[in-house]
């Protein structure tokens, strides 16, 4: 995965919990373990329309 903020390219992210928003359960969105950015998860379009450009 490569975070759109940094370009740091990593392949776990950190699934650590937020406490950002005030929610006490984990969220679907993906941390960057470089910059802290937080990055949703994509959809199924998205990866339908990433596949037909591969």
């Amino acid at each position: 995965m490569k975070c759109p903020l940094c370009s740091c390219e990593f392949d776990e992210p950190d699934r650590s919990k937020c406490t950002s928003c005030g929610r006490f359960s984990s969220c679907n969105l993906q941390r960057c373990p470089k910059c802290g950015y937080e990055i949703p998860p994509e959809t199924k379009l998205e990866k339908f329309v990433r596949g037909l450009f591969k």
